[in-house]
């Protein structure tokens, strides 16, 4: 039976990596956390990605862009 999962909620993810505007992957100096504040923030700056920590050995990347969509969503046109 795997073991329940954490929510975002929960904690948030880890940041381990961005990718942005020098097109390569650049290791994050400090722990830094994904929240939203976090990806609006590194969204400004000129990052388009982040590979987050998901588990002992795995990660995963997101699209911040995406993800600034999500958590604030464009009116609808009328």
């Amino acid at each position: 039976m795997p073991r329940p999962r954490h929510t975002l909620e929960a904690r948030p993810p880890r940041i381990t990596h961005l990718y942005g505007t020098s097109l390569k992957w650049t290791k994050v100096p400090q722990k830094i956390f994904l929240t939203p504040e976090t990806a609006l923030q590194l969204r400004a700056e000129g990052y388009t990605m982040a590979l987050l920590r998901s588990g002992w050995r795995s990660s995963r990347s997101i699209s911040l862009i995406r993800y600034v969509q999500r958590i604030q969503p464009t009116p609808e046109a009328p």
